[in-house]
């Protein structure tokens, strides 16, 4: 049985409760945690634990320009209109090793993912973008 942990909050008279997102423990949390085969979409805090324990292929599918602004240490920039329905990655070509997708909101990653899988990519995984991204951005110094 999973336990939610809650945080409650007594705004003029009434209570709220809102659930906890941090991240304790990257081993407990993938302990809990099965990637599904095809496209599927996580919440970020699994995405950083799996990120930090470098359990897949970290993209970024912005522009380069918008890469260049900020992105997740790690990540290497394909952008999605790059992308073809059905190709393999020259960055990627293992199609067993799972795919860390992201872009600035996730919309981007969703059309991408979903070329990646009909690609035959066995693993894709949307976490949405850096715009909720909590744990921090990088700049390339170039």
């Amino acid at each position: 049985m999973k336990k939610a942990i809650l945080i409650s909050c007594l705004i003029g008279g009434f209570t709220f409760m809102f659930p906890s997102f941090a991240v304790s423990n990257s081993e407990k949390l993938l302990s809990e945690y099965t990637m599904p085969a095809g496209y599927s979409e996580v919440s970020q805090n699994i995405a950083y634990a799996l990120i930090e324990k470098n359990k897949g292929v970290l993209i970024d599918v912005r522009s380069p320009e918008e890469f260049a602004e900020g992105h997740i240490e790690g990540a290497i920039n394909i952008p999605v209109e790059t992308i073809k329905d059905g190709q393999i990655l020259q960055d990627a070509p293992d199609l067993n090793k799972p795919l860390l997708l992201y872009c600035r909101t996730g919309r981007r990653a969703t059309i991408a993912g979903q070329y990646l899988v009909n690609a035959g990519y066995k693993y894709v995984v949307n976490f949405g973008g850096v715009s909720t991204w909590q744990y921090g951005l990088i700049q390339d110094n170039d």
